[in-house]
């Protein structure tokens, strides 16, 4: 046992002290994101470990969060016993964040912010690693102003650097900023960790197809090395489920989402992504039970919205009121914490309920985090809220790179639908049945009823029609 816990400090310190940083703690859409990237001196050490490791490298699992809370507790005595070490203090604010992504505590993002504050405070210059992790907290705290500040400084010649700064930039809805710097990657020798980022602006800029295939690629090398990360493997596997999910292959995107859980049993974007998976294809009851393991590790609003909307379906109103009142502690929470979610505004929205709030926190969300789903979150609110000029002026920027994400297109189009613009509604809500014909488990049916009044000559794919892109 104590051989095991030695190894795993040995392979954890490497990973932050050879490479310049991991940067899994990145916001991508509604999903935290996930990036690692190894140096080639990790790989060759992870090539050398397979070749003492038991046959079906493939099968194994590199079991580092088991052994997380004693690997901080380590760290944590070795920064008491040498408080002005910039290496420990950036060791100890590196696993601080592997373990929020672990179990969701936010209180580790704080103390991993204050450790890499104190790093650079100890080391100002050349130490690129604590700015990397300080902005990582910042960003998991969605001060993603104040993470892009840290950074401003930071020589471009760090593909790590430029990959986090894209990753902001996209959080920020600077696409075109996005684009420059990834201009400065293409240069690069390709890697996973590059890759789920350009793979993130393919998704965001309307090309899901490469976005699928170059995450798909990055995803098998991930799986290759041992010594990735368990959580993040699980990323990768829950992000391809995600874009399959998308493109409406939903064998692919089950697939997937249970493939991250032999990886990483508790990883809570993989129980969210699979509850709104079962509640498009309207088995509720599965559902209901992955929302419920879901919402015992982490009540996420998502999660706990699709669990209400389950027992809805299944008769037990009592039940769904009861998830209801669960959604307004958490959301009160999260406010007291400083951090708004835009899953809320979309269940209010789409429950018709507390309104004003729901467009009070998308206005609040675009002003901070003006990406494509802020601004889509905010068309919908608006347009529930009787604000159509509003509501029209946010689906126009949702949708203006063309994203194939069938729900920014159904809202598009039925703002308008409602404001009389007959060709961008039928334009926008043939591409959103198109895309996945069973991309929410109310909405397409309603996108079809719209499109057979203002086209009835014409057919439109239904849930039967959903096939396979990769």
């Amino acid at each position: 046992m104590h051989l095991r816990i030695l190894w795993v400090l040995v392979l954890t310190s490497l990973l932050v002290l050879l490479r310049p940083c991991d940067t899994q703690a990145l916001s991508l859409g509604y999903t935290n994101g996930k990036l690692g990237t190894y140096s080639s001196a990790v790989q060759l050490l992870t090539v050398n470990s397979k070749q003492i490791l038991p046959v079906q490298q493939s099968d194994l699992v590199f079991p580092d969060y088991l052994e997380r809370s004693h690997i901080i507790s380590v760290y944590e005595e070795k920064v008491a016993q040498s408080p002005d070490s910039s290496i420990f203090l950036r060791l100890l604010a590196d696993q601080y964040l592997r373990r929020f992504r672990e179990i969701g505590d936010i209180d580790d993002v704080l103390r991993a912010e204050q450790a890499a504050r104190r790093s650079l405070a100890i080391q100002p210059r050349h130490n690129q690693v604590s700015s990397m992790l300080l902005a990582s907290a910042l960003l998991s705290q969605h001060q993603f102003r104040s993470a892009l500040n840290v950074l401003n400084n930071s020589s471009l010649d760090n593909p790590n650097i430029v990959s986090l700064l894209a990753s902001i930039q996209m959080e920020l809805g600077d696409y075109e900023a996005t684009h420059k710097l990834l201009q400065n990657l293409a240069k690069e020798e390709s890697n996973s960790g590059h890759n789920a980022v350009l793979a993130r602006y393919l998704e965001l800029t309307g090309n899901l197809a490469s976005a699928r295939q170059l995450l798909d690629e990055a995803m098998q090398e991930m799986d290759s090395f041992y010594t990735t990360s368990a959580e993040t493997r699980a990323w990768f596997h829950v992000r391809t489920g995600d874009l399959a999910f998308a493109a409406g292959d939903f064998a692919l995107s089950e697939q997937r989402y249970r493939e991250s859980f032999d990886l990483f049993p508790r990883h809570i974007a993989a129980f969210t992504g699979l509850a709104r998976l079962y509640a498009a294809q309207h088995r509720w009851q599965d559902a209901l039970n992955i929302a419920n393991q879901g919402i015992e590790l982490m009540p996420l609003v998502e999660t706990l919205g699709y669990k209400a909307d389950a027992q809805l379906a299944l008769g037990d109103q009592k039940g769904a009121a009861e998830t209801e009142d669960l959604i307004g502690v958490v959301a009160y929470l999260s406010k007291v914490k400083g951090i708004y979610d835009r899953a809320l505004a979309v269940y209010y929205t789409e429950h018709g309920i507390h309104l004003p709030e729901a467009l009070q926190i998308a206005r609040s969300e675009v002003a901070v985090r003006d990406d494509v789903y802020a601004e889509d979150t905010l068309a919908w609110a608006a347009a529930a809220n009787g604000q159509w000029e509003e509501a029209q002026r946010a689906a126009q920027r949702a949708t203006r790179f063309g994203t194939e994400d069938a729900l920014l297109q159904f809202h598009a189009g039925m703002i308008a639908f409602h404001l009389g613009n007959r060709e961008e509604a039928i334009k926008r809500l043939t591409q959103a049945v198109s895309l996945n014909p069973q991309f929410h488990h109310k909405y397409p049916e309603q996108a079809r009823q719209v499109l057979a009044n203002l086209v009835p000559s014409v057919s439109f794919p239904t849930a039967n029609a959903i096939g396979s892109s990769l």
